[in-house]
């Protein structure tokens, strides 16, 4: 074991924040099957919890909305006012207990939900997961809108730190980066390309970290020329960083999911798979020992440490090339969509890895086939699995997602991706439309360790795996 690193990690827990916790998972956040379903079980409640992978709303020009920000304990929200504004996005940092149990879950919800009286919409909601029950927290970021002349869509999305690199210092910019990154991702996908505005959600237990936070934050701000609004650390004293984001698009959002067609081809905008290294990685600096065993089943260590820094660095700064490219193969705001020009549908893949052609799968109700799995780091996956190390060993970074489009559409999209080096591929069509189902021409057993996630693919979209032709 390092020495060092084994004391970084105890510099962090001191802070209120486990910085291995996503390792076999890849994501810090609560299983996606876990959530919808401890939703289903909520029987009353004055805010409407309907979970989606952003919230839009009607841009009026000239006129950005303004967010209202209020902080709850989780276990026993004190509401004296509550905020008359009926759409917000949400972030929950609950402990792990309480997040891997979806009856527990629904309970604790329950429990919090009861308090409010005003009806909300709810749509984007980001649940973190935390091993210290003092470090939980709810947070609503209302969003009020303006009437006026409406000229196009502003989006909102917010996010946690789906991973760390506990390697730095709990201070290091590297942490802030990958929130504020992540924030603005899928705004991104959605295809913005101007207002981007960051509301970062931070706390420390010192006014010296909060400080170099702040510094951090103006940083990458500065960096990438982005707006930004402080509402300061949100006063529960232990480590967090996360970030929620606006932006706006002059065009029709590519999100018609009721407009995929039979025929119509499924691109990966960057290969499957970049996580699994970092998780690796890692575990070489918990114990020594895994160098040994990694390196001889030809898993080197610095192919492993070069990985890792390319998966921390795709998770560190934005692309926003990605938004203009798909903002090119949209509508103009209030035009007609045209499947000949436009994509017709994308959705987010990254920590879902494999899972995410199950969620396009039910939201566009079409039975998908995938006959291409490409993979970043194929002997790393395949071995990661074998040896249960990492759970989904698809798990990707950012530019990684999926993009529905004719097969003349689609060319000229991965034309574009390249130009800005992403490595778009086809991995498969829409079969036919009228119930969600995949069909996975090749054995994905080699890359998703456990059954319990392969019981999550069949739950969200019937699953048929066949052996590779």
């Amino acid at each position: 074991m390092t020495e060092n690193f084994w004391g970084i990690i105890e510099e962090y827990r001191h802070l209120g924040f486990d910085p291995l916790r996503w390792i076999p998972t890849c994501s810090n956040e609560v299983d996606s099957g876990i959530l919808q379903s401890s939703l289903k079980e909520i029987k009353r409640s004055s805010i409407k919890l309907t979970p989606d992978w952003f919230d839009a709303f009607y841009y009026t020009d000239g006129k950005p909305p303004e967010l209202t920000r209020r902080v709850y304990n989780f276990d026993n929200p004190l509401i004296e006012k509550e905020v008359e504004i009926k759409r917000a996005v949400s972030m929950f940092r609950i402990h792990t207990e309480i997040g891997e149990n979806p009856a527990l879950l629904s309970e604790a919800l329950q429990k919090f939900l009861k308090n409010f009286h005003s009806k909300i919409a709810i749509k984007k909601i980001t649940m973190a997961l935390t091993t210290y029950p003092e470090s939980q927290f709810a947070l609503l970021d209302y969003i009020e809108l303006h009437r006026g002349n409406r000229v196009g869509y502003i989006t909102a999305n917010n996010s946690t730190t789906q991973i760390t690199d506990p390697t730095q210092n709990p201070d290091s910019e590297i942490h802030s980066n990958i929130a504020l990154t992540a924030a603005a991702e899928n705004l991104n996908l959605l295809g913005c390309t101007s207002g981007f505005k960051l509301f970062p959600i931070y706390d420390a237990p010192t006014e010296e970290m909060l400080d170099k936070i702040r510094k951090n934050l103006d940083a990458f701000t500065s960096r990438y020329n982005l707006a930004m609004e402080d509402y300061s650390s949100i006063k529960i004293g232990k480590l967090f960083f996360g970030a929620t984001a606006i932006a706006n698009i002059l065009k029709e959002l590519p999100t018609r999911y009721d407009q995929v067609e039979e025929g119509m081809q499924i691109i990966i905008s960057n290969k499957f798979g970049a996580i699994p290294p970092v998780s690796l990685y890692m575990l070489t600096e918990m114990d020594n020992n895994n160098i040994v065993k990694f390196e001889q089943n030809n898993i080197l260590l610095n192919v492993l440490s070069s990985a890792k820094d390319e998966a921390i660095k795709s998770l560190s700064e934005p692309r926003f090339t990605f938004g203009k490219i798909i903002s090119r193969y949209c509508p103009d705001f209030g035009t007609t969509f045209d499947k000949h020009t436009h994509i017709t549908a994308v959705h987010p893949v990254t920590s879902d890895g494999i899972f995410a052609i199950g969620k396009l799968a039910d939201l566009s109700n079409a039975y998908i086939v995938i006959n291409e799995l490409p993979m970043k780091y194929e002997e790393i996956a395949r071995f990661a699995t074998k040896e249960f190390l990492v759970e989904n060993a698809t798990a990707s970074s950012n530019g990684c997602h999926l993009i529905v489009a004719t097969k003349d559409v689609a060319n000229l999209v991965m034309e574009d991706l390249r130009k800005h080096n992403f490595e778009p591929i086809i991995i498969g069509f829409v079969a036919k439309k009228e119930r969600p189902f995949v069909a996975i021409e090749k054995d994905i057993n080699e890359y998703v360790a456990s059954k319990a996630k392969l019981a999550r693919l069949n739950s969200m979209a019937q699953t048929k795996a066949q052996p590779h032709h």
